[in-house]
């Protein structure tokens, strides 16, 4: 049971960290920009600004509505409730089908988590879903 929920937990994070590296965005900018920081720079030059509130803000509104959330709070409860009861014989074919069942894509799944673990607000309001849907 134990190396199961280790390998398991293993995936999940893996899965993270090559979702992160796959979405991250870096400052892309003209050469003969000084500072990033700047009030005065040409808005044509710089090619790409990253705000990190505007992006969560962006993420969090328009693609993890109240609806995936509250998805992923009962999936999350399923998924924990069958790892209990399954032991050492959970199957990861069957926790995926409990994520689907609840209308979300592994993706959206871990994306949510991935968003609880970078920001403890965003936590806080999803745990209240999880254990509203317990």
């Amino acid at each position: 049971m134990k190396i199961f929920i280790l390998i398991f937990i293993i995936f999940v994070v893996s899965i993270i960290v090559t979702l992160k590296l796959i979405t991250s965005q870096e400052h892309v900018m003209s050469p003969d920009i000084p500072k990033l920081d700047s009030k005065e720079y040409d808005a044509g030059k710089q090619m790409y600004q990253d705000n990190k509130e505007t992006l969560y803000r962006q993420s969090t509104e328009t693609e993890i509505n109240n609806q995936k959330l509250r998805a992923f709070a009962k999936a999350f409860v399923n998924v924990q409730s069958y790892m209990n009861k399954a032991g050492s014989k959970a199957i990861y074919k069957e926790t995926m089908k409990i994520v689907h069942n609840q209308g979300l894509s592994v993706n959206d799944y871990t994306r949510i988590a991935t968003m609880m673990n970078e920001n403890p607000d965003f936590r806080n309001n999803v745990e209240k879903m999880i254990n509203e849907a317990k």
